[in-house]
């Protein structure tokens, strides 16, 4: 009895530290105290609120290492900080003070010689109540002062205790490993063109890092100070089989035989849905995969892309023809996709979402399997509708058959919208009449665009005799490398993967960008770097001409 009431107590401890920690959790990044209620208190000294919105992850961010937004620079809250005497270290503050416009008032709070003493468990519920500092002195008004229960209290501190206590898995002391999920069936051109400029980038990135630790001290003011956060890249390539059912397992085999940090680029054909899943279970940051299908799940945090793919010219595409027809009901609107794929699916019902919240307008659809399906139902579509203004149509790889059957009746067609992945496709077939008729969603910069950064990218691969077979690619490949580079250079050895993507966030918009698209920016929890299309048609010798301004939907 003895041996069992002994289990029986550490299973409750156990039970009762994990519940800790979850109502923890809750409170920090989601702003819900145990009951669920939102929390509530006071701030800027007068200013009373009930709102979800004031949890602690909105400044101190889901790392626990702060922001600096405006001038105000919100301190670490991670365990490692609060019990421990303040200290601060200047490879921390690095870019904070010397990369970041300040205030005077920041300037001098990050040199003065005020040192707090560390916090114990009952200083620091005096702190979130009261807004009091272990040294006696009064927080910034900025800092809410919380009412919270005492059980409440209980498990923030135990959640705050863990926050960043340790590295995340995926590094050593000598190295930090990423990889690359490719999957099976995709282009050979394109996936060579991303692989070799992450093995060119890798390789260069590691003599220069191989040469900062072999002399630490060649600079004392500013590399001795970084000795700690250099690490090898270490490089592995995922590969998964033809059926996306397998990915889980196929990619948690990977992951449980060497854990890595992040992965970076990717490319795998149809729906990136289970892989951004994977990333998400097992927090692990996906940053910026090559596909024209992210996940469209709103939860996400962990996976980063260039844009919204397909889904975001399906709706740039209903704007811009909700803008056209203005409430014009006499218009017809025909969408075209192959039945059971995930590239014709998805856009249609994204497509049909958006015109409903924009136009009164419906759009009817065709759809098939085989190319054969799709000659018969067009045939009798066409005996009830003489004429269609526009049609759009979703293809995969019977794209180009789709065309020819349309091209053999044009005058029956005024206008046909298309994904920016038909411009791909060899068109030299058809008439200019016919061409003159295709409008083509475009998420990129246009041709015609200056964008300074642009040559350097295109130096640093020559220089590398690096062969440029896809611009688009292997510019977008480089852009993921240099911006994951930047941001670990400020991670410093806080080796935290909510911490990277928050410099991630934060440095996309920098002078970085080399022009594939307009702008590359990130906000708090924003996922996809670039939010726009053009709506454009091919001129003489395939130039692109833009019929729209940049599209935000």
């Amino acid at each position: 009895m003895a041996f069992s009431g002994y289990w029986a107590m550490q299973f409750y401890g156990m039970y009762k530290n994990s519940s800790q920690l979850s109502f923890g959790e809750r409170i920090y990044n989601q702003g819900l105290d145990s009951s669920g209620s939102p929390l509530q208190g006071r701030t800027e000294g007068d200013i009373d609120f009930k709102d979800a919105n004031f949890n602690c992850a909105q400044c101190h961010r889901r790392s626990g290492y702060g922001s600096s937004e405006g001038g105000n620079y919100v301190l670490p809250i991670t365990g490692a900080s609060l019990f421990n005497p303040r200290s601060f270290d200047r490879a921390d503050l690095f870019k904070k003070l010397f990369k970041e416009s300040q205030s005077k008032l920041f300037w001098a709070r990050m040199r003065s010689a005020y040192q707090r003493p560390a916090y114990t468990e009952e200083s620091l519920a005096k702190a979130i109540r009261k807004g009091i500092d272990p040294s006696g002195r009064t927080l910034n008004p900025l800092m809410p002062r919380y009412q919270i229960s005492d059980r409440d209290m209980s498990g923030l501190i135990a959640y705050l205790k863990n926050l960043s206590s340790q590295n995340d898995p995926g590094i050593d002391n000598q190295s930090i490993y990423f990889a690359t999920v490719v999957g099976k069936g995709v282009d050979a051109d394109s996936k060579n063109a991303m692989l070799s400029t992450i093995t060119k980038f890798v390789e260069w990135l590691n003599l220069e890092t191989k040469g900062n630790q072999d002399h630490p001290n060649f600079s004392p003011n500013y590399r001795s100070d970084f000795a700690k956060a250099f690490r090898l890249w270490q490089h592995d390539i995922w590969e998964l089989s033809e059926n996306p059912a397998d990915w889980p397992k196929e990619l948690q085999a990977y992951y449980d035989k060497k854990p890595v940090f992040a992965l970076i680029g990717g490319m795998a054909p149809g729906d990136w849905t289970p892989i951004h899943r994977f990333c998400e279970q097992n927090h692990l940051p996906c940053l910026f995969p090559i596909t024209e299908l992210p996940a469209q799940e709103q939860s996400g945090h962990y996976s980063i892309y260039f844009n919204a793919g397909l889904a975001l010219e399906a709706q740039a595409i209903a704007k811009y023809l909700s803008k056209e027809i203005k409430g014009d009901t006499t218009d017809s609107i025909v969408q075209i996709y192959r039945d059971e794929e995930a590239q014709g699916q998805i856009p249609a019902n994204i497509f049909n979402a958006a015109m409903s919240a924009e136009s009164p307008l419906k759009s009817e659809k065709i759809s098939y399997k085989k190319i054969e399906d799709f000659r018969q139902a067009w045939s009798e579509y066409k005996q009830n509708h003489s004429h269609i203004r526009s049609l759009v149509i979703w293809p995969d790889k019977l794209g180009t058959e789709v065309l020819t059957e349309l091209a053999l009746q044009p005058e029956a067609i005024e206008r046909i919208f298309l994904p920016s992945g038909m411009l791909q496709k060899d068109l030299s077939t058809f008439s200019k009449d016919f061409i003159a008729k295709l409008i083509f969603a475009y998420p990129y910069e246009l041709p015609t665009a200056y964008h300074p950064h642009a040559f350097r990218v295109r130096a640093w691969m020559n220089t590398r005799r690096l062969p440029i077979t896809n611009d688009r690619i292997q510019f977008n490949s480089y852009y993921a490398l240099n911006l994951l580079q930047y941001s670990l250079e400020h991670v410093v050895d806080h080796f935290s993967r909510d911490y990277l993507l928050e410099y991630i966030e934060h440095e996309a918009e920098n002078a970085l960008n080399p022009g594939t698209f307009p702008r590359l920016s990130l906000g708090p929890e924003q996922r996809f770097a670039s939010k726009g299309a053009y709506l454009v048609q091919l001129g003489s010798n395939r130039s692109i001409i833009p019929i729209s301004d940049w599209i935000v939907p």
